[in-house]
């Protein structure tokens, strides 16, 4: 048998040794190793080349849905924006040509119109950090530049006349001049009648009036106000600071705003700083609630708007 195998080889069932067969063997192997991790390797290669490839496209594909998407009623299929059609619950209602422009454009009225708004009325904004009590906040249908004049000129007949009708006398007006800081200040004097049934029954008032560096002409007016008494009792423990704003509307008016406050400057008492600060912000108010009513029956009487242009 051991003849026949030899003779016939690998029809024999058993192979023939060849010569050199153990190094033929280990290049045969090596090859086969060789091959088998290079087509590993390629196979890893297209792999990754592959999902590199998808996750581009998924990423080119989500940056493209998010520019089309769109916040206001819209929503994102094919990459395109196409209106959201309306449930059963909404009524049927057809949005015009502007609403659907604005809410294409992923905006709505009031976002389109406060910019505008501001624009006209918040470019020009006070400095002062308006604390104190707010005794009056208004709007008068009067010019910025003429309700300027009507209570800070020197030569002003309405503040004159106001004055009058409150029995105030002595009233001195000063004319605005520079100060040592360089900002515009003036000085008023007057003495005024008190309406209480106890005490003194007027008392002399001097008011410092300081224009702040943001004041515009025609546009906004910022005046800060310090008030001194004399003649009554405790005049020399306090004073009154005073902040007031005259703000110009686009349409021709005026927003008034006036702020308070008691600034105790000598110590006192609990009970006597309460009744100072009460009183004192007492007087305050029905002195500008009086000024407010004396405005605005002037410009009832007034057909026309005054001529603006500041005189200080």
């Amino acid at each position: 048998m051991e003849a026949l195998r030899q003779r016939f080889g690998k029809w024999g069932g058993k192979k023939t040794p060849r010569p050199g067969g153990a190094r033929a063997a280990s290049r045969s192997l090596s090859r086969s190793t060789t091959a088998a991790s290079s087509r590993s390797i390629s196979r890893q290669t297209t792999m990754s080349s592959v999902s590199t490839t998808r996750r581009r496209k998924t990423t080119r594909h989500t940056k493209a849905r998010a520019v089309a998407f769109d916040h206001n009623n819209f929503t994102v299929t094919g990459g395109k924006g196409k209106k959201r059609m309306s449930s059963a619950k909404t009524s049927p209602t057809r949005t015009s040509a502007v609403d659907y422009n604005i809410a294409k454009r992923g905006m709505t009225v009031v976002e389109m119109i406060v910019p505008i708004r501001d624009s006209l009325e918040g470019k020009y904004k006070c400095s002062a950090t308006h604390e104190g009590r707010k005794v009056l906040q208004e709007k008068l249908r009067v010019h910025v530049d003429a309700l300027f004049n009507m209570l800070f000129s020197a030569t002003s007949p309405f503040f004159q006349k106001f004055h009058e009708m409150r029995n105030s006398t002595d009233l001195k007006l000063g004319a605005w001049r520079k100060n040592a800081a360089g900002q515009n200040e003036r000085v008023i004097t007057v003495t005024v009648a008190l309406k209480g049934n106890v005490g003194p029954k007027v008392a002399k008032v001097t008011e410092t009036q300081t224009l702040r560096d943001c004041c515009r002409p025609g546009k906004l007016y910022s005046i800060d106000a310090t008030s001194v008494n004399a003649e009554i009792p405790y005049a020399d423990s306090f004073m009154v600071a005073m902040h007031l704003c005259l703000l110009g509307t686009p349409e021709g008016h005026t927003k008034i705003q006036v702020l308070a406050q008691v600034k105790i400057i000598k110590p006192v008492w609990a009970v006597v700083q309460s009744f100072i600060e009460k009183h004192t912000f007492a007087g305050v108010e029905e002195f500008f609630q009086s000024l407010y009513s004396a405005l605005v029956k002037d410009q009832r009487r007034t057909t026309t708007l005054p001529a603006s242009g500041s005189t200080y």
